[in-house]
């Protein structure tokens, strides 16, 4: 069986260490943002998984659930999970969860019509866009062959392979990973370049260089601005979606607190050094706010 790297939390999970998961081999972890169409029904520990995910410098995800009944509710689920999402910079996708047995009698072709609402206005909020669902809905209820052209597909089957081609595939709902209590679900990454910081990422039009413009380039600079929000650097990056002056000269900011050469080109290098530098700065936000609570009690 494929190796498991990935696993998927809510706040079922409660409290997680996320240094002891990366240290039992995870590399990746999909937090659910929240369910429905209300902003107040964001998940508890969303906020405080993305930081202490980050801090450990897991790839990280999204995945909202949706309840659905019609195209303009999922239209509004969207809305709520970009709202709850805001700020936020992910290297795997941002997934609808099609799964809740509320939702079945509205067939396969209404239902592919929410997943596709949902995945475009998530889209046009900057993100990469995907749908969950089980082996069962992908076959019964969801046209899986029309999704598969536009989104990332994660497929749930808890078996000892999986049946559709998919990006990602949960595997089991009751694995065992240090640093959470009880079980957890487990997925293992089948196509490496759902991961925007992976190495096998070799697509030519998602390349980060000077001068283009793509979604890679997008994510790169959130990174950046997250270092600027903390202190790492100080160089504000382009005002657009592309790789320009503000961008290079951030670029070698980096470089240049990495200790490694300084020549704005974004290679394996300067990616890691983004993010071991972000998991630095939230390696000292988290120990000075745990200083400041000892000071107060």
């Amino acid at each position: 069986m494929a190796k498991v790297t990935c696993i998927d939390v809510s706040t079922f999970q409660g409290n997680i260490d996320f240094q002891k998961v990366k240290a039992a081999g995870i590399t990746s972890v999909i937090i659910r943002a929240g369910y429905g169409r209300e902003t107040s029904q964001k998940d508890t520990q969303f906020e405080t998984y993305y930081k202490n995910a980050k801090a450990a410098g897991l790839n990280i995800g999204a995945y909202w659930y949706s309840y659905a009944d019609s195209e303009t509710d999922a239209k509004n689920e969207a809305a709520a999970c970009l709202a709850c999402i805001k700020g936020k910079t992910f290297d795997l996708p941002v997934y609808y969860d099609m799964e809740d047995s509320s939702q079945i009698q509205l067939g396969k072709t209404t239902l592919t019509k929410f997943v596709k609402a949902f995945c475009e206005a998530i889209k046009a909020g900057g993100y990469r866009a995907g749908v969950y669902a089980n082996l069962n809905w992908f076959n019964n209820y969801l046209d899986y062959t029309e999704l598969r052209k536009s989104y990332s597909i994660w497929l749930a089957q808890y078996a000892s392979k999986n049946d559709l081609e998919c990006d990602i595939w949960q595997n089991s709902s009751t694995g065992k990973i240090n640093g959470i209590n009880g079980n957890v679900d487990t997925d293992v990454i089948c196509n490496s370049n759902v991961i925007y910081n992976s190495s096998d990422n070799k697509e030519e039009d998602e390349m980060i260089e000077y001068g283009e413009t793509n979604n890679a380039i997008w994510i790169y600079k959130q990174h950046l601005r997250i270092l600027k929000t903390m202190g790492v650097i100080s160089q504000t990056v382009d005002n657009n979606g592309g790789f320009g002056d503000g961008t290079l000269k951030a670029t070698k900011e980096v470089q240049k607190a990495a200790g490694i050469t300084v020549d704005g080109i974004v290679g394996p290098a300067t990616i890691q050094a983004v993010y071991t530098l972000e998991a630095k700065a939230y390696n000292a936000l988290n120990t000075k706010i745990a200083n400041a609570k000892k000071a107060l009690a």
